[in-house]
């Protein structure tokens, strides 16, 4: 197994990628906390997930999950077309990589020099969409109070774009194949690239890609009705075959999800009829349904990790608590003040997570047999990931079931006494958790038990609302199913279960 850094964080993107939906679509009850004014919210969202392109052209295998309507949503306000400002930002961030901006890579080729990592082409794609949709909402004189889904939609689609270009740009580029000289050129596909594209076809090298990525740079640098059809043609294929099929296989519903900005002939030419794209919504459903009714199956004929992935994540959960509880603005593991960026809290998490599998694995290098196959490595990082980059929302989320549940209420038998809420509950009792962060960070550092209980509470929760339920929906499995084997109350397991929207 290997053990070097970078493909521990390039694992750690992957999979932490495939997850990032925003914490449990499946109960509206979160959408409270914009109403707490204590906490800061950060700035944009990832919606989608890495997808990988089918063999055949248009079906996309991974679906996504993403925010729901809010329960104080105005249905009467009058919707803003967020395609604009989407297809916009797009075609920034297109001129943005033409130009090679220090800092700022898009692209990753295989012999790279600089040794550009998956987090910087995210972290880049972040400032991209930031950037993008603080002008915009400038401009249109956008409010967080009135307008913060819409914000969070627009940034979270740019993201999502422009962290697969490679995969939509080679598809589209597959399909422009057979398409008149004209036509290409109204999907932002200049007739250099598509033969270049052809020639690359037949033997794919590091050089003929750099050859390949150069042709679209030269047009892109200087052509902006290009970058703007190519921000287009990327954005409707990410919106009709992405994010589209999963969000209303999940019966979740966001703001402008139609392409209705192509003209006829371009849609017809790049995304088929109606029928076809009905075609392509049921071949998927159908898939996914099969894929669902087999997972049982498959997960007894699936070999069991040797050892629980969970005790390990667990430590790291515990460990960044101690951190966190710390407010270094070196190594940021939330938000500590209002200059600072989310993006900031990411790279931290990132480096944090990176740092501790490293640390991990080289304890045990002299192993005969390697502690972690690659995919269970793999899993371990993305949960890491995944947990701290929503640990405000999990925390709040488990204090309020809690708090709203029997037990929490003094009236009710099963409530638990106060005093062993942080060593059964993992919660600072007394509402401490929305009153004083402070208080509960110093609990952290100073009660070992604490911080484990939490720790384990932290990842259930995420298990069960977010990546088991992602998994399921992309017909796929972890290593270990996302099984919660670690907590032996059945109350508590009960109150962590998802809750379905009636």
């Amino acid at each position: 197994m290997a053990s070097h850094p970078t493909f521990i964080l390039r694992c750690i993107l992957l999979y932490s990628l495939a997850l990032v939906c925003s914490c449990f679509s499946f109960d509206a009850s979160l959408h409270s906390l914009k109403k707490i004014a204590t906490r800061q919210r950060r700035t944009f969202f990832d919606v989608a997930s890495s997808p990988l392109w089918g063999t055949a052209a248009g079906e996309s295998t991974v679906a996504t999950d993403t925010i729901l309507p809010t329960e104080d949503q105005n249905p009467t306000k009058t919707q803003i077309d967020l395609h604009p400002p989407a297809i916009d930002a797009i075609a920034k961030g297109l001129l943005v990589r033409a130009q090679n901006v220090p800092n700022m890579p898009l692209r990753i080729f295989e012999d790279e020099a600089d040794n550009i990592e998956p987090w910087q082409v995210t972290l880049s794609a972040g400032n991209v969409a930031q950037q993008s949709v603080e002008e915009w909402r400038k401009k249109e004189k956008l409010t967080l109070e009135e307008n913060e889904e819409d914000l969070q939609v627009v940034a979270g689609r740019v993201v999502a774009v422009l962290t697969r270009l490679e995969e939509l740009e080679e598809e589209l580029l597959k399909r422009c194949n057979t398409m008149s000289e004209e036509l290409i050129l109204n999907m932002g596909v200049p007739s250099e690239e598509l033969k270049t594209f052809q020639t690359t076809a037949e033997g794919a090298t590091v050089k003929k890609m750099r050859d390949l990525a150069a042709a679209i740079d030269a047009a892109c640098l200087f052509d902006e009705q290009l970058r703007y059809n190519r921000a287009k043609s990327l954005f409707a294929m990410f919106l009709h075959e992405i994010e589209g099929p999963g969000l209303r296989r999940n019966g979740v519903t966001l703001p402008c999800m139609d392409v209705d900005f192509l003209q006829e002939d371009i849609f017809s030419a790049l995304l088929g009829s109606a029928n076809v794209e009905k075609s392509v919504e049921n071949n998927i459903e159908k898939s996914v349904d099969e894929k669902g009714d087999n997972i049982e199956t498959r997960v007894e004929e699936k070999a069991l990790p040797s050892q629980s992935l969970h005790p390990v994540t667990i430590d790291a959960i515990e460990e960044a608590f101690r951190l966190r509880a710390q407010n270094m603005t070196t190594s940021p593991l939330r938000l500590l003040d209002s200059n600072m960026e989310w993006f900031e809290v990411q790279y931290s998490i990132m480096k944090f997570a990176e740092r501790f599998l490293e640390k991990y694995t080289k304890g045990h290098k002299n192993s005969e047999e390697p502690i972690w196959t690659e995919e269970e490595l793999q899993t371990i990082g993305g949960r890491i990931v995944g947990v701290l980059v929503r640990l405000d929302d999990l925390e709040w989320e488990w204090n309020h079931r809690v708090s709203t549940s029997t037990l929490g209420q003094p009236e009710s038998s099963e409530m638990i006494p106060y005093n062993q809420w942080k060593s059964i509950l993992g919660l600072h009792p007394d509402n401490v958790e929305q009153r004083c962060i402070k208080t509960v960070d110093m609990a952290l550092l100073e009660e070992n038990d604490f911080a484990r209980v939490r720790a384990e509470r932290m990842l259930a929760l995420f298990l069960l609302n977010i990546e088991g339920p992602a998994m399921k929906a992309s017909g796929n499995l972890s290593p270990d199913g996302s099984e919660v084997d670690f907590i032996q109350d059945y109350t508590q397991l009960k109150l962590m279960m998802p809750k379905q929207v009636t």
